[in-house]
């Protein structure tokens, strides 16, 4: 741990007077952004999260692109929202970007000895994560009241610490309900241009290295070495193609929910909480009224189509209602026609295949008639 009054680095305990000092931000709140500091300071405590129904801190599931830190917006009672006052410091963190401020997370770990004045750990640098920089989530409060909020997912930016009590617990057993359909996608928020574009190079800013450790349990060990240039255009053309996937699975989304309704069909999603994970698993889209389960995919490609199969078997485990006890009905959606021997497959394992043709219309058994 540093001592310098003038450097706080990953790791270091400070009040938040002395944060002040170097970050900027108010004296007071989780959200903090700070113009002169080119900052926006997030403040996390557990103890006023859990009251609240949410959890601030690491996933231990990691993804290809590395570990989410999750921090849940500003609102402690009703829906979250990012319009007016009330919103507006969930909108500093969604537009840090085009407004030149850096994300910085502090967790609150303690109190000074003898005094009221609470102790936070820095824990670094963040940005939005590109594909999906937020999710809509339902909780429950303390008085049992549901609400929507704003889980905002962050990556790190450069060295930060990572231990045990910053870690999202695991859920103790499986829950799953359902919930409003949010749509959420970096390539889909037009009017936020913090969030759209061409994805960040990893060149942008220089690396710092990592505190996070090596996965416990893992399998195999050793190391694969890939040249950084390789690497870096890799990553990059990864990245566009991602984001490319992303924005035609959220509108082909949109557009069959909209079709959906406009039959009067009663859509929504899942939310399910698998034990032993902290990550919390959301379903594409889901027909209410038929009990119906839609997995979506930007692209029809045969590898494409193999992971919405293994998704829509593992997700429709979950999928029950009152009214629909039984299993539902399981759907892929796609962009266009699939390889024929996909169908033979899908048909092979009780799942549908509905695909959009040239003209817009979509095409399949399983499409409702007008």
């Amino acid at each position: 741990m540093t001592t310098k009054a003038s450097a706080i680095l990953p790791g270091d305990v400070r009040t938040r007077a002395e944060i002040r000092k170097i970050f900027g931000g108010s004296g007071q709140g989780g959200i903090c952004p700070s113009v002169e500091k080119q900052s926006v300071n997030l403040y996390s405590d557990p103890t006023v999260g859990e009251g609240n129904g949410y959890y601030d801190g690491w996933l231990a599931e990691e993804d290809d692109l590395g570990p989410i830190f999750e921090y849940t917006g500003a609102g402690k009672s009703g829906h979250q929202t990012f319009d007016g006052v009330a919103g507006s410091g969930n909108r500093a963190i969604l537009r840090h970007a085009e407004q030149n401020r850096t994300l910085r997370v502090f967790t609150q770990v303690g109190m000074v000895p003898g005094t009221g004045t609470k102790t936070h750990q820095y824990i670094g640098e963040f940005t939005l994560d590109s594909l999906e920089p937020y999710v809509w989530r339902r909780v429950h409060d303390k008085d049992n009241k549901e609400r929507d909020v704003i889980v905002f997912r962050l990556r790190p930016d450069g060295e930060f610490e990572r231990s045990p009590q910053n870690l999202i617990p695991a859920a103790t057993k499986t829950t799953w309900e359902l919930v409003p359909l949010e749509i959420v996608t970096a390539a889909t928020l037009q009017r936020d241009s913090a969030t759209i574009g061409e994805p960040t190079s990893p060149q942008r800013k220089k690396r710092r290295g990592s505190r996070r450790k090596a996965v416990e349990n893992s399998a195999t060990s050793g190391t694969f070495v890939v040249s950084e240039s390789f690497n870096t255009k890799m990553s990059l053309r990864s990245s566009i193609a991602a984001h490319v996937a992303v924005r035609r699975e959220a509108e082909l989304t949109r557009t069959y929910m909209a079709y959906l309704r406009s039959l009067g069909r009663k859509t929504g999603a899942f939310q399910i909480r698998v034990k032993g994970l902290t990550s919390t698993l959301k379903t594409d889209l889901y027909d209410a009224t038929e009990h119906v389960l839609y997995e979506a995919k930007g692209s029809s490609a045969r590898e494409e189509v193999r992971m919405a199969l293994g998704q829509i078997l593992d997700y429709s485990r979950y999928v029950r209602t009152e009214d629909h006890p039984g299993p539902p009905k399981r759907v892929i959606l796609l962009p266009a026609a699939p390889d024929l021997d996909m169908f033979d497959l899908c048909m092979s394992l009780g799942v549908d295949i509905v695909y959009r043709s040239e003209n817009g219309s979509f095409v399949g058994n399983s499409v409702p008639a007008d």
